[in-house]
């Protein structure tokens, strides 16, 4: 007889599956996934929250196993991403126990199937996704907050209870992203009631904050895109401020996007004061238009980077063409010495200067060069043959203005030193 059809309130229910029959001396092979320790085990599923939001609720309805090891794994729930669904995600804060918390505020409207993903940019729904977690402030390790369209208030909305001149402190926060490229509002924000004190990556666009030693001195991790609400010298009078607050920067990564309007007064007098960031190892300089801003250019004169090895030269806009004023950047910028490796890429790249770079750096290794419509080229480059040297070098001399000179307080200069001493590209443009 032919199994009875099953009728649609029996869908979600499991079919009565009939038992294996074991025969005498029969033993089950255990799967080696059981055997794993719990540690490991828990390694493994935290590596895949990394990539997968939901993943920790996926294990969890795997097995028993599984799910006690879930359970009982706090760091596996500390990634809150803020939405309607507010029971899921206080759920997940009450098993993060005690451990800190990855807050992500990423608006998305809930959609129907097929329908393409669309912001929510209500600041009321925004301002109300905070409130859920603004009581666990001292427990934020990171935070994100990124919108994608313009709207009016979304920073207001996001961040006026973080901005509380009190008992908005974050001890434990490591890092800070903010991202709205559309905002519209110079207003300047002091976060976290000025102190956070273990905040080392941070990576802005888009907004004005107030630069102070008690939230930005410890940062070794800076992305950062200007603003847009200055310009000129202004600009670079704001950019070198925060610069010589966070002087203990590793890598730091430069955009001066172009806005339309600039609402806020603008200096006159160009800035000279020079910035030393003496633990800088990688700098990115990237340009969005079609040449390199005035800005960018400056702010790349004022640095003195004696441990740089790594240069990114980056267009966004992946240029077919040289920039205009490559030649003049490359006058007024001197390489430093310790540089390594160099990238690049579209309109910062010009066939005449990548022999000068190369003849005039001995530590240069790597030379990586991406042009439009083809491969990545890489040039590596054999140390030179060093001379030896009679006595104790001299130190560098870092007063002068022709930018990294090796020699002497007489200034002179022996030929076995000249690759010190040429540093600006000496390009012959026709």
């Amino acid at each position: 007889m032919p199994p009875s059809p099953r009728r649609i309130e029996d869908i979600g229910r499991p079919r009565q599956l009939r038992r294996v029959r074991h025969y005498p001396g029969f033993i089950p092979q255990l799967h080696f996934i059981h055997r794993l320790p719990v540690e490991i085990l828990a390694l493994i599923f935290l590596a895949g929250t990394e990539d997968d939001l939901f993943f920790p609720v996926t294990v969890s309805h795997v097995c028993r196993a599984w799910r006690q090891v879930a359970l009982r794994t706090p760091p596996l729930w500390r990634r809150i991403t803020l939405s309607p669904k507010e029971r899921m995600w206080k759920e997940r804060i009450r098993r993060a126990g005690a451990c800190s918390l990855d807050i992500q505020l990423l608006p998305v409207k809930s959609r129907s199937r097929g329908d393409p993903l669309q912001a929510d940019l209500d600041p009321y729904s925004i301002q109300w996704h905070m409130h859920m977690v603004l009581p666990y402030i001292n427990r934020w390790r990171s935070l994100e907050i990124a919108f994608p369209e313009f709207a009016p208030y979304l920073w207001k909305a996001a961040l006026s209870r973080v901005c509380a001149p009190a008992r908005a402190q974050a001890p434990l926060l490591e890092e800070l992203r903010l991202i709205y490229r559309g905002n519209d509002d110079p207003e300047l924000f002091t976060l976290f009631s000025g102190s956070s004190p273990k905040l080392r990556s941070a990576t802005l666009n888009g907004i004005r904050l107030n630069w102070l030693p008690s939230l930005f001195a410890n940062l070794t991790y800076l992305d950062y895109a200007h603003h847009g609400f200055t310009a000129g010298h202004q600009a670079v009078h704001d950019v070198a401020q925060m610069l010589r607050v966070s002087s203990q920067l590793v890598e730091f990564k430069l955009t001066f996007p172009r806005k339309p309007v600039v609402c806020l007064p603008c200096r006159q007098e160009p800035v000279r004061t020079q910035v030393v960031l003496p633990q800088l190892k990688a700098f990115h300089l990237r340009v969005e238009g079609k040449d390199i801003p005035f800005e960018l250019a400056r702010i790349a004169t004022l640095l003195i980077t004696p441990s740089l090895n790594t240069l990114r030269l980056v267009d966004l806009g992946r240029s077919y063409h040289s920039f205009a004023s490559l030649k003049s950047f490359f006058y007024i910028y001197a390489l430093p010495p310790s540089l390594s490796h160099v990238r690049i890429e579209h309109g910062w790249y010009d066939p005449r200067m990548v022999t000068p770079i190369a003849q005039s750096h001995s530590k240069v290794r790597q030379i990586v060069i991406k042009r439009p419509h083809s491969p990545e080229q890489v040039i590596t480059l054999r140390p030179s043959p060093r001379p030896r040297k009679a006595s104790q070098p001299a130190p560098i001399d870092w007063s002068t203005s022709g930018g990294y000179v090796r020699g002497g307080a007489t200034g002179r200069t022996s030929s076995r030193d000249t690759h010190f001493r040429i540093q600006r590209l000496d390009v012959q443009y026709l």
